[in-house]
């Protein structure tokens, strides 16, 4: 009968090749947490469950609808990503960044895909407080939602572009308000001729047919009580823009052209209703006198200017000849 021998075998017996190798071997660790992506894999080629949400999908891609469609099975995921390859693919059918050559129909098909809305009146934007007076121009923004359509802009980018527009003009509007000096020499050479036209109107409504006899008075005003440099040239550009100061300056100047003739005018009266050029010139005439011309050659010869500018103004390129 044979010796009963334990699981070991007897002392004498040779080792088997398996039970060699068995004996050599290092037994395989097991696998760590968060193991590499491998670890989510069978031997039969399905995923183990949790696959999903495990180092073996991209953060910014866990939580995605395709991922419940192909389930565990690894043949299933790469079937899904051949019929994502048909489909992009196909002309018209993918999503890619339109190239240089790319047709209108290439570009819509990829902007709508990136969420530009279907007409440019379908962007939406809240105007900030206190910024409503920027953007009441519908025609502007209407020409704007146009051209951010035109290159694809989503509403989000759309958003975003306004947000920017209107922190940019919120900030100019607090340092122009710290600081307007800048803003008004650059706005001044723009704004000055439309002032020049508005007062230009006033004093035709106010004077009338003296206008260019009152105007004359002002600007000669100014000729006669200041000296040539900045301070009369700051006069001059105050009458072609301000009716108010050329209106003072005319009757400041008949005044003295009255009282200079003996009219009284202490009482604060007007000295004389507005005198047109011909009324303007009649005076002077009677003015020109033998016995002033004797008297007060200064003030002979400075009516004889005056009418001489005057008759330029009334007959364009005819002077007065005055009374020598």
């Amino acid at each position: 009968m044979a010796d009963v021998q334990d699981g070991a075998g007897s002392a004498n017996q040779e080792p088997t090749q398996t039970q060699t190798q068995a004996q050599t071997q290092t037994p395989a660790a097991p696998p760590a947490a968060g193991a590499t992506t491998g670890s989510f894999v069978n031997p039969d080629g399905t995923l183990k469950e949790g696959w999903q949400n495990s180092n073996l999908v991209p953060d910014d891609f866990r939580g995605r609808k395709v991922y419940g469609i192909v389930g565990n099975s690894v043949p299933e995921l790469l079937r899904h990503i051949g019929h994502q390859d048909i489909a992009i693919s196909k002309q018209g059918k993918g999503i890619f960044v339109p190239g240089p050559e790319a047709t209108q129909t290439e570009k819509d098909l990829f902007f709508k895909a990136i969420g530009r809305p279907d007409k440019p009146e379908s962007y939406k934007f809240e105007t900030p407080k206190g910024m409503e007076k920027y953007y009441e121009d519908t025609a502007i923004m209407d020409s704007a939602k146009a051209a951010f359509h035109k290159v694809g802009l989503n509403q989000q980018q759309f958003e975003a572009v306004l947000a920017f527009d209107a922190l940019r003009m919120s900030e100019a509007v607090k340092d122009m308000q710290t600081d307007p000096m800048p803003y008004f020499e650059e706005l001044f050479p723009l704004v000055q001729p439309i002032l020049a036209q508005k007062a230009a109107e006033d004093l035709h409504a106010k004077w009338g047919d003296a206008f260019d006899a009152r105007l004359h008075l002002a600007n000669r005003a100014i000729a006669e009580f200041t000296a040539e440099g900045p301070e009369r040239d700051a006069l001059l550009a105050r009458i072609g823009n301000d009716p108010l100061v050329a209106d003072f300056l005319a009757t400041i100047m008949q005044k003295h052209f009255s009282e200079a003739s003996g009219v009284d005018t202490s009482g604060g009266t007007p000295p004389a209703p507005a005198l047109n050029l011909d009324q303007r010139i009649t005076q002077i005439n009677e003015q020109l006198t033998e016995n002033l011309k004797r008297t007060n050659r200064t003030k002979y010869d400075s009516l004889l200017e005056e009418r001489s500018k005057l008759y330029s103004m009334r007959y364009k390129d005819n002077t007065g000849t005055g009374n020598s």
